[in-house]
């Protein structure tokens, strides 16, 4: 029995020592894996940098252009009617606009809403400008503008009042107005404004200046010069109606658009072509409002038509929806519609003209 307990005992003590030598084993073990941990560089993997393919920043709100003054990004546009009979040719302003709107008034003649991203950008004498349409009005709201013209139908003086318009009236406005003495056609083919008139009858009549925010950035803008998708386009016919059919040319050198009317170039006063980095044409649905005058409605709501650039074209959508809704333009993918740089013709052209306008 005494031999058995002596045996245990050894057992006891050889197993005690195992077991310290173990321990020791596995804390030097340790020690050496830490200060492996704690000496080597951990290696890490840089986060991809991304390059974002719209513009932002100080860019002109209208045509992406950079370098556009900080404290100005936050002013409404202006949109000014200016008639295209053809004794108002040459028209003032027509090369200054950001962007330049065109439709039909009555009897086939159009009608150009000439917008500018803020009133500092008015040029010294803009004009002939004529009288509104409930429709101008329309385009007017949605972009949160302030608009100036030259008399207008009775539904556009009711659009205007119902919706709270800001506008300037030469009706009402006598002193925002002048009329050219040097040209010899009747007076409402003569008045005109300036961009000062212009800015001291904001002044006066204390017209909110800066934008809603629900209206800033109203067109995305591509951060590179791209080509369109669905093929090349070096001309294109906007056919309005018999009296006003345009020819779009494209000059590789400029990437520009340059505009030719009725087969003749296009000028402004001072003998500038009109030219455009970018053409939107937007086929819309036209009705007759019956009365003597011949005037027309014009579906803003929604529609299809073409988007050219950079010696390129590709199909579009649009959407406008509510009277004070900004105006949409989608891909084929219904992607908002990325614009390449500078100033941009956008032409409301009758859906039954559609046909008669063409691409090659």
């Amino acid at each position: 029995m005494a031999k058995l307990k002596k045996n245990t005992i050894f057992r006891l003590i050889a197993l005690s020592l195992a077991l310290v030598i173990t321990v020791g084993a596995f804390a030097g073990c340790g020690k050496n894996t830490e200060e492996e941990t704690t000496t080597e560089p951990i290696q890490t993997t840089a986060a991809p940098t991304t390059t974002s393919p719209y513009l932002s920043g100080d860019i002109n709100p209208l045509t992406g252009e950079q370098g556009y003054d900080k404290e100005l990004l936050n002013n409404r546009p202006i949109m000014i009617s200016v008639e295209n009979h053809k004794d108002a040719r040459p028209q003032w302003g027509i090369t200054d606009a950001d962007i330049v709107w065109e439709m039909e008034a009555e009897g086939g003649i159009t009608r150009m809403l000439l917008m500018f991203a803020d009133a500092s950008r008015i040029p010294d004498k803009v004009g002939p400008t004529r009288s509104a349409r409930h429709y101008f009005v329309e385009l007017v709201e949605g972009f949160d503008a302030i608009f100036v013209h030259f008399g207008g139908s009775p539904q556009a003086y009711n659009a205007m009042s119902n919706h709270g318009t800001d506008h300037i009236d030469g009706m009402s406005d006598g002193n925002t107005f002048s009329r050219d003495t040097s040209r010899n056609v009747s007076s409402e083919h003569r008045a005109y404004t300036t961009g000062e008139k212009v800015v001291n009858a904001i002044e006066n009549k204390e017209f909110r200046t800066e934008i809603d925010e629900d209206y800033l950035n109203p067109f995305k803008f591509s951060s590179s010069n791209r080509k369109l998708n669905d093929g090349e386009c070096t001309e294109m016919v906007v056919d309005f109606s018999n009296y006003a059919t345009y020819t779009y040319t494209y000059n590789a050198e400029d990437n520009l658009y340059y505009s030719s009317l009725n087969g003749n170039t296009f000028k402004d006063s001072d003998g500038n072509q009109q030219n455009f980095s970018n053409l939107l044409i937007c086929y819309v649905d036209k009705s007759s409002l019956g009365d003597a005058k011949g005037r027309i409605s014009l579906d803003l709501s929604e529609g299809h038509g073409v988007y050219v650039s950079n010696g390129t074209y590709e199909e579009i959508t649009w959407e406008k929806g509510d009277y004070s809704d900004m105006m949409k333009f989608y891909d084929a993918d219904g992607e908002e519609l990325a614009l390449n740089t500078g100033r941009t013709y956008i032409g409301l052209v009758a859906s039954s003209q559609e046909s008669s306008c063409t691409i090659s």
